[in-house]
C-alpha cells in the first residue's frame, strides 16, 4: 500500500469514529503512521482527500468506460452511469453515511467534491457532442451539482430508495436534456 492509500485508509478509519469536522491532518497522519510533509506531498488537505476516495472509487471506472464507448452507446447507457454511480456510494454506506450525515446542512465538502469530480467527467462526455463550448459548461454543471446535491440528500436520509429506483426517479427529471443531444456529426 503507497502513501496516498494509507492516507484514504486512515482518513476513512476516522471519519467511522468522529465528524469530519473533527478529524485533523494530524490525527491522519498518526493513523497513517505517515509524516505531515508526506501528506502534504500528496494531498493539499483533508477534503482533497475525500475527493480522491471518490474518484477512485466512482468516477474512474466512469471514465474507464466511456473511453471505449461511442458517443451513441454511452448516451444509450447513461442510466447505468447513474445507477453505478448511486450503487457505489450504496456499497460504501457506512462511509458515506458517516461523512455526510453530520455534514448534511452545516458542511459543503460533499457538494464541491462531488460537484468538481462529475463536472469534469461531464465535459468529457458532453465534449463528444456537437454542442457550443458554454452550453457544454453549463450543462455539465447542472448536472453534476443537482447529482451532488440529490447524492447527499439520500445519504443522509440513510439511503432508503434503491439504486435502481432513485436511477429512474433521476431519469425522469433529467433525460429529456440526454434524449435531445444531436448526433457527433449533426450540424448545429
Amino acid at each position: 500500500m503507497g502513501a496516498r492509500e494509507a492516507f484514504e485508509s486512515s482518513f476513512k478509519k476516522l471519519v467511522m469514529k468522529h465528524p469530519y469536522a473533527k478529524i485533523t491532518v494530524a490525527e491522519i497522519c498518526r493513523e497513517a503512521h505517515l509524516s505531515r510533509k508526506t501528506f502534504y506531498v500528496n494531498f493539499q488537505d483533508k477534503e482533497d482527500i475525500v475527493s480522491s476516495i471518490f474518484e477512485r472509487g466512482a468516477v474512474e471506472p466512469m471514465r474507464t468506460l466511456n473511453a471505449t464507448l461511442t458517443h451513441e452507446q454511452a448516451r444509450s447507457i447513461s442510466p447505468m452511469y447513474t445507477e453505478n454511480l448511486y450503487s457505489y456510494f450504496e456499497s460504501e454506506k457506512d462511509y458515506y453515511q458517516r461523512l455526510v450525515g453530520p455534514m448534511f446542512g452545516k458542511d459543503d465538502t460533499f457538494i464541491r467534491v462531488v460537484t468538481r469530480s462529475l463536472f469534469a467527467l461531464n465535459q468529457e462526455i458532453l465534449g463528444q457532442f456537437p454542442i457550443e463550448e458554454l452550453e457544454r459548461e453549463y450543462v455539465s454543471y447542472f448536472f453534476a451539482s443537482s447529482q451532488a446535491m440529490f447524492c447527499q440528500k439520500w445519504i443522509a436520509d440513510g439511503m432508503p430508495i434503491p439504486p435502481k429506483r432513485l436511477t429512474e426517479i433521476y431519469f425522469s427529471i433529467a433525460y429529456s436534456y440526454f434524449s435531445s443531444l444531436p448526433e457527433k456529426n449533426s450540424l448545429m
